[in-house]
């Protein structure tokens, strides 16, 4: 069989997709690969730098991957180039095309300007395409088992059954969720039933999300961005209207531990100590400041004074002003 030329990765969601990367690349047999990234949805989606490393041998022996993230999104005059530009490369050369668009039913989602192309024909041939519709009820137990056996994880009895129906079918959040529950799992390496309370509700996951990252430079504009891709596009009302109902009930919890009431607050014990962290270091001004926000943009977009768009744009850039390391206020 002939070594692989490039993947083919066909699946909606992008860390299952990471995941399957990290472990071609470990299994290929070569050692120090070199990740480059592109995108396919960018203005301009294979530039110069792309071609040079795939046509072009390189002096060094440091085995590249060119992973076109979104690339189901290249345009037929990209795959024409493609179809010819793979025929030659170099075996430290591993060109990786991740089909992201979602899955109509059960059925793979393939572009038309690939799917009649030698490039996707050789792929499919060779199995070199890897496909799978993502996280489901079924899948998400070997999911946690795995990570289980990574992270060197137990379940108490039941535990892992109760985590398991409590995660939602999304790779992105579920690995944000792993790592809260191996911080709380400790040193003796026990996920508990008690630990299961910690995963936020299914709906809540992106709001949590991005509260958890404002405080990590650099972070809220990865979170941020995931949020309006996954979120936004489906109902613009709804998520800011959800967001803004997050942001009170946020700040509620964080007066209520800053004013001695920590035992009327319904969460997880650590839950409460995180939270009672971050409400200690905004202080009652800044907690004071996150209602503001919330009014304000509920205000905005009601009376029409603002457009859904800009209502978010100011909200985000506030919270992010108000929740940076920097701020001390009290």
């Amino acid at each position: 069989m002939q070594r692989t030329r490039y993947l083919i990765l066909v699946c909606p969601d992008p860390q299952l997709i990471k995941t399957q990367i990290e472990q071609r690349l470990a299994a290929s047999g070569q050692q120090g690969w070199e990740v480059k990234p592109f995108w396919g949805d960018d203005d301009e989606p294979l530039p110069a730098a792309f071609w040079t490393d795939l046509t072009i041998k390189s002096l060094f022996a440091q085995p590249k991957a060119l992973v076109i993230r979104r690339a189901h999104a290249l345009r037929a005059e990209h795959w024409d180039k493609l179809d010819a530009g793979v025929k030659g490369v170099s075996a430290d050369i591993l060109p990786i095309f991740c089909l992201e668009g979602e899955w109509k039913g059960k059925k793979p989602s393939i572009p038309a300007t690939l799917s009649r192309r030698t490039i996707y024909k050789k792929a499919r041939d060779e199995g070199w395409v890897w496909e799978s519709a993502g996280l489901d009820q079924a899948s998400l137990g070997g999911f946690v088992k795995a990570w289980a056996k990574e992270r060197g994880v137990t379940f108490e009895p039941g535990a892992d059954r109760a985590l398991v129906a409590a995660l939602p079918a999304d790779a992105v959040a579920v690995r944000l969720e792993l790592d809260k529950l191996d911080l709380a799992a400790g040193d003796s390496r026990l996920v508990r039933r008690e630990h299961v309370e910690l995963v936020a509700p299914v709906g809540e996951m992106e709001f949590f999300d991005l509260m958890d990252a404002l405080g990590r430079r650099g972070a809220e504009v990865a979170v941020w961005k995931r949020v309006l891709g996954d979120h936004l596009k489906k109902s613009q009302d709804r998520m800011l209207f959800n967001l803004i109902g997050y942001l009170a009930s946020q700040a509620r919890m964080y007066w209520m531990l800053m004013s001695g009431e920590e035992a009327l607050v319904k969460a997880h014990p650590y839950v409460k100590q995180l939270k009672t962290e971050v409400a200690r270091r905004l202080g009652r001004q800044g907690v004071a400041r996150m209602i503001d926000l919330a009014l304000e943009s509920e205000l905005s977009v009601k009376t029409g004074a603002r457009h859904h768009e800009e209502v978010l744009d100011v909200l985000v850039a506030g919270l992010i002003d108000l929740f940076q390391p920097r701020q001390t206020a009290r």
